[in-house]
């Protein structure tokens, strides 16, 4: 603790911290003043005030150490004008153990309990991290008790309870507990006592007053509460504002001592000179319309996700091309049809010649002529197989399946993990609030542009595997690139067997020879099968039809994604940000297995077509 051992860093009087920031940009900086610096001593409390935006919480995230100390000096000059020229901590006072914060928002880990949360950051403490033996468990509970007791918090009632479970000030006073088990000597409290109702304020600010003074330990106080900051600071603590002029005469430098205010002061549009004026914009209002938020759904599912399904598609495109071409280079048939013509065909010539053995040259002429026959059939046959099963495999079965897959984690993990966290954070709430329906807001665009995205995903991966079959093959002896390209544009794109479209490509179009033009609409309009009455069958002929059998799996398998990721992210009303993991992992798993099942189903209509 900051009141004990040898890093005490106050016990001769000397400062815990020595501060000073200078502003050297006054068309970026956020506050006016020419200096600010301060000094915080054991015991101390330093209450940081301003209006909103005047730069508070920037220098306390510089001084708890969020801000890399070289990094973050860089970012702070060039970025909002602000040098920080001095932040002298006491050499005596370990780098960890330091300072520690509280922020705007109650910060604890969700997935522990309060004295899970405790425990971990007693567990890492400095003193534990410089060689300190671990505690017993017994010690360690012990510990987790007084410390809990401390902020004012029950052990055996509030230490069980998770952080959703906790009011704010019990939050609050929890994630006070954890600064102190890290030994901190400086604790920066950035607006601790916001969203409270004043009662609960109240109790806290006397919890960090009993704190303060019983402990040695100081604070930073960023606060717009002037009554809770008194109490903060001890009723027999008198506030005293130091002001010291500059050279100039109108700069002002503002230091503080212990149980001091230092006050900045904004800078103001109107602040700024002409030329920083003009530089100016309107903010941007970009997301508000469904079409803006589907213009960035559409880029995101697309362009995210083209690297992943291109490069998927390359694999399997030439996993597969290779394994097919292999197999079909290894299958020789010659042999076995020549020793079926030598068993079935010697016979026969026994019984035209009437000679007891068959003529050695006939049987020689036969063979030749069979094995020629050979040699001009089975490579062409191998390569249309070849063609027609890169074409029936990826446009009528994986491709669809492997795109929908890849895509429920993609965009599927995606929409569902944010409409979770919106759920998490009563986002969704808000909106029903202003008269909007979240389904609306989100659910709307979000499913039209996973339809745009997923076809044309599904078909670029497809395109690019059966182009990689295409290279492939002739590698092993497998055809030709412009056959292989002319039998899968055979494969894919088949003519429809309707009475209608036939009767369209027998007239060419609308020449409709002898026949008036009503009946030859009305033909042209016959969507019967040429080899059956029955609608149920034209249906499926259009819809297991390569084209439309690719553009219906993807669309519909994508349905089922985005289904199961609005009903998982929506399913609880009082979603907390624990169970976003949960929630993505459920719509990613889920909408996966669906699509397969899908799947399955798609094959089966695939089963009913002539």
């Amino acid at each position: 603790m900051a009141s004990t051992g040898s890093s005490d860093g106050a016990a001769d009087g000397r400062p815990i911290l020595q501060f000073s920031a200078k502003n050297v940009d006054a068309s970026k900086c956020p506050f006016t003043n020419p200096t600010v610096s301060f000094a915080l001593r054991r015991s101390g409390c330093l209450h940081l005030a301003g209006p909103s935006g005047a730069g508070k919480t920037t220098l306390s995230n510089y001084i708890a150490g969020i801000l890399p100390p070289k990094k973050g000096k860089k970012m702070l000059r060039n970025t909002l004008g602000i040098e920080i020229t001095e932040c002298a901590w006491d050499e005596r006072i370990p780098g960890g153990e330091r300072a520690g914060m509280l922020f705007q928002q109650t910060t604890l880990i969700d997935s522990l309990t309060v004295a899970g949360n405790v425990c971990v950051a007693l567990e890492h403490c400095p003193a534990a991290k410089n060689g300190k033996e671990a505690m017993a468990e017994q010690q360690n509970r012990a510990t987790i008790k007084r410390l809990l007791e401390t902020v004012g918090l029950d052990y055996l009632r509030d230490g069980p309870k998770r952080p959703s479970e906790l009011s704010g000030g019990m939050a609050r006073r929890a994630s006070l507990a954890l600064q102190l088990a890290q030994h901190k000597h400086v604790i920066v409290l950035d607006e601790p006592f916001a969203g409270l109702d004043y009662a609960t304020a109240v109790g806290v600010a006397r919890e960090l007053e009993k704190l303060r003074r019983e402990k040695g330990t100081a604070l930073l106080l960023i606060s717009h509460e002037p009554d809770i900051v008194d109490i903060v600071m001890g009723k027999a603590t008198s506030l005293n504002r130091v002001q010291s002029n500059g050279s100039n005469g109108d700069k002002t430098t503002l230091t503080a001592a212990s149980g001091s205010t230092v006050t900045l002061t904004r800078r103001d549009s109107t602040d700024s000179d002409a030329k920083a004026s003009s530089k100016l914009r309107h903010p941007s209002v970009f997301g508000k319309d469904p079409h803006q938020r589907l213009l960035v759904k559409v880029l995101d599912y697309f362009l995210y996700s083209l690297p992943l399904i291109l490069l998927t598609f390359l694999a399997a495109g030439l996993a597969i091309s290779m394994l097919s071409s292999d197999i079909l280079r290894r299958v020789d048939v010659t042999d076995t049809v020549l020793s079926v013509v030598q068993r079935e065909v010697k016979p026969i010539i026994q019984m035209f010649t009437g000679e007891e053995e068959a003529n050695p040259m006939y049987t020689m002429m036969i063979n030749m002529k069979v094995r020629n026959m050979l040699n001009t059939t089975i490579p062409p046959a191998k390569a249309t197989l070849y063609a027609m099963g890169m074409a029936k495999l990826f446009v009528l079965e994986i491709g669809p399946l492997i795109t929908s897959l890849l895509l429920s984690g993609r965009i599927g993990g995606s929409y569902s993990g944010e409409v979770a966290t919106m759920q998490a954070t009563a986002q969704n709430k808000l909106l029903l609030t202003l008269g909007i329906s979240p389904v609306v807001w989100t659910f709307g665009p979000s499913l039209l542009a996973s339809w745009m995205a997923s076809p044309l995903l599904t078909m670029a991966g497809t395109v690019l595997a059966l182009e990689i079959g295409a290279h492939v093959g002739p590698q092993y002896g497998i055809g030709d690139i412009e056959g292989y390209r002319k039998e899968v544009w055979e494969a894919v794109f088949v003519p429809l067997r309707l009475r209608g479209v036939v009767s369209w490509s027998e007239n060419e179009g609308w020449e409709h020879g002898g026949q008036t033009l009503m009946e030859s609409v009305y033909s042209y309009l016959d969507l019967r099968c040429t080899f059956s009455d029955t609608y149920l069958d034209a249906f499926v002929e259009i819809a297991t039809h390569p084209v439309c059998f690719h553009l219906i799996k993807s669309l519909v398998f994508m349905t089922i994604i985005m289904g199961v990721a609005e009903v998982a992210a929506r399913r609880k009303a009082d979603l907390t940000p624990r169970g976003v993991p949960k929630v993505i992992t459920t719509s990613v798993v889920g909408g996966s297995l669906l699509v397969i099942f899908a799947d399955w189903g798609f094959s089966q209509l695939l089963l009913k077509r002539h």
